[in-house]
């Protein structure tokens, strides 16, 4: 049963213009021209050689576009070459063109990125059966007619046709089953644009460079390049489109006219046949596959890498069966995808791994098969003893993606960005690197509102002793919005003057800290009267007895007479007992013997409450006596009348004096 095919083109919005080729119902090729995107393949101008690069064996060239135009020398004809008059076996391209010379040239890859557009010498003029080519005196079929007696029939049509000099022609897939009238035609209308070439090349009245022929607009080479009498129907749903679309296939095919249709529903079109959401796979890295497997696609500088993954298996002795039927789904979709997407230059195909050379065999075959009915060239290999398959495909346009994208902001097209611990050490280190000449004044960072943040709640300190350090004035400008890795410094230097002052300051400075140091690692001298940490020495108080001479206890009634008599021992009054304990307590930092330092230990329970000596006197060693059988009146207090009244109640001693 044969296939439905038919064409929709989506043009009723000015800025872009999108075109599907559908199968049954499915898309299988995809066609968007963005207009804001100047497209220049396919037009021929006449340039001047700008640069030539003997290196390379390229010449640029001027052509009128934004960048100059890459030749390579390999696509430079014959005719082309400036008289020398001098002949070598190795021709160079310095040797026959030169600066200045003007030649014609015709765009055959699109400029990408930072590349301009890649030309040749070698015009070709496409028709709808025929291709007329320039620098050829020969008669070709496309080499996607396969058949040998369709390609023998085309020649035999083709041979008697009358061609001028340094011109050939290729007959197209569309050429297929034509009558050699319908040919004739279509080649005497490409002689008629090659002699409207020749002479605009001779005029002399415009100084080149210039645009002598333009390519057709989308909705014309689509019908041109892609329709076939397999075509049902081409629908358009722009009323200009549509009128041009008949006017151009009346000239080449008048019996097909009625097979374009104008689409007048208010629904859009690819949302009235399911459109919309085939195209919406295109934008995704991910496409399912009906028995529950994937493609990932890849796309990088060097090549497109596509990695087929399998679905859930139930056992082990169906990964075989699973692996050939999950990647001969993922054959027929890659084959489509590459053509929708339009990618091209190397594609390597990461097949799930299959232990089976016949089906790896069945794998390789299924691809090639898929791959027949795309336009552009490929080339595939065989799969490796790693599962890969490899592949290279003609580049025809810019990829899908390249219109619909921009580069993200955030990245910078790599997917991922830095942490924000990491972009925070890296403004640090621009800090310290500016720091480093010396002569800055004033530091203004302008950073994202969350390295401002991180820095202050967590940089402070740090902040602070660098502008301490290096005496300058740091700001942070946080903006809402920024991206992390997005920074910018400006930078106030000092003056002459305040750096001399800068540095004169840090050498006092460094002068002061010294001399500090020296200060504090030299002893000082204790002076008279003071303890080494400065502190009053306690004055020289003479030893007394606890106990008065008489053998009685002291008290308050017996002081006057004792005093009267003439006693040298002095008698403990409260008063004198509070002077007592706080000339022990400012004694704490005296040098003391060990038998001392035990004697404190235990003071509560010798009773003794421990005297200072004079510093005169060598040092004593202090025993301290047995404990008295007697109650030991409790530490004086702040009230003198209370110790006196404990005192006088408690009993007379029985014991002699110590």
């Amino acid at each position: 049963m044969a296939k439905k095919m038919s064409m929709m083109i989506n043009a009723d919005h000015s800025e872009v213009c999108r075109a599907v080729i559908l199968e049954d119902g499915k898309v299988q090729d995809y066609i968007v021209e963005n207009v804001s995107h100047e497209k220049v393949k396919g037009n021929i101008y006449l340039g001047v050689i700008n640069r030539i690069e003997p290196a390379i064996e390229a010449a640029f060239v001027d052509f009128g576009g934004k960048k100059y135009g890459f030749l390579p020398f390999k696509d430079v004809l014959r005719e082309t070459y400036v008289n020398t008059g001098e002949k070598k076996a190795r021709v160079r391209i310095q040797d026959v063109l030169v600066h200045g010379q003007k030649i014609l040239v015709q765009v055959a890859k699109e400029s990408r990125d930072s590349k301009g557009p890649s030309l040749t010498n070698s015009v070709s003029l496409p028709g709808r059966f025929l291709v007329l080519m320039s620098g050829s005196q020969a008669s070709a079929v496309s080499r996607k007619i396969e058949d040998e007696e369709e390609r023998k029939k085309l020649k035999t049509l083709v041979a008697d046709f009358k061609l001028p000099e340094n011109l050939g022609l290729i007959i197209r897939t569309a050429g297929v089953g034509r009558t050699k009238t319908e040919l004739q035609k279509d080649l005497q209308r490409l002689l008629v644009v090659w002699e409207s070439l020749k002479s605009s090349v001779k005029d002399e009245s415009k100084e080149p460079p210039f645009l002598i022929y333009q390519e057709a607009d989308m909705v014309v080479r689509l019908v041109r390049d892609h329709f076939t009498t397999d075509t049902s129907e081409v629908v358009v749903d722009n009323v200009d489109s549509y009128n041009a679309l008949k006017s151009f296939m009346k000239l080449i095919m008048p019996r097909m006219v009625n097979r374009i249709k104008l689409y007048q529903d208010t629904r859009p079109i690819f949302a009235r046949h399911n459109v919309e959401s085939q195209i919406e796979s295109l934008y995704q890295r991910t496409v399912p596959l009906p028995s529950g497997g994937s493609i990932v696609f890849d796309t990088g500088e060097a090549m497109v890498s596509i990695d087929v993954n399998s679905g859930k298996t139930t056992s082990a002795s169906q990964l075989e069966e699973t692996a050939l039927n999950t990647n001969l789904e993922a054959a027929d979709e890659i084959g489509r995808q590459l053509r929708m997407r339009d990618l091209g230059g190397l594609v390597v195909i990461d097949f799930i791994d299959m232990f089976h050379k016949k089906n790896q065999t069945l794998v390789e075959k299924q691809i090639k098969k898929v791959c027949k009915a795309d336009k552009a060239r490929i080339n595939i290999s065989r799969i490796s003893k790693f599962g890969l398959l490899e592949m290279s495909r003609q580049r025809l346009a810019p990829p899908v993606q390249e219109g619909a994208f921009i580069k993200c902001a955030s990245c910078d097209g790599n997917g991922m960005v830095r942490s924000l611990n990491y972009t925070v050490m890296d403004v640090l280190r621009k800090i310290s690197e500016h720091l480093a000449k010396g002569k800055v004044k004033t530091l203004r960072a302008e950073v994202s509102h969350e390295v401002t943040e991180y820095l202050l709640n967590n940089k402070s300190r740090f902040l602070l002793d660098l502008q301490e350090k290096h005496q300058f004035k740091l700001e942070f400008v946080g903006s809402i919005g920024k991206v992390w890795t997005d920074f910018k410094y400006q930078v106030t230097e000092k003056t002459a003057e305040e750096v001399a002052a800068q540095e004169t300051k840090s050498i006092d400075s460094v002068a002061e800290t010294k001399k500090t140091a020296d200060a504090e690692e030299t002893p000082k001298r204790p002076s008279r009267g003071r303890d080494s940490r400065g502190r009053r020495r306690p004055t020289q108080r003479k030893r007394y007895s606890r106990r008065s001479p008489n053998g009685r206890r002291p008290g308050p009634k017996s002081a006057p007479a004792e005093a009267a008599s003439g006693s040298e021992s002095p008698t403990a009054t409260p008063s004198s007992q509070s002077s007592i304990v706080a000339d022990t307590v400012s004694q704490i930092e005296q040098p003391k013997s060990e038998t001392e330092k035990s004697f404190n230990k235990n003071e509560a329970v010798g009773n003794i409450t421990p005297i200072s000596r004079p510093v005169a006197e060598p040092p004593v060693k202090v025993v301290p006596p047995a404990p008295l059988p007697v109650e030991v009146a409790p530490k004086p207090s702040n009230s003198d009348k209370g110790f006196a009244k404990r005192v006088s109640e408690e009993p007379p001693p029985s014991g002699t004096d110590s």
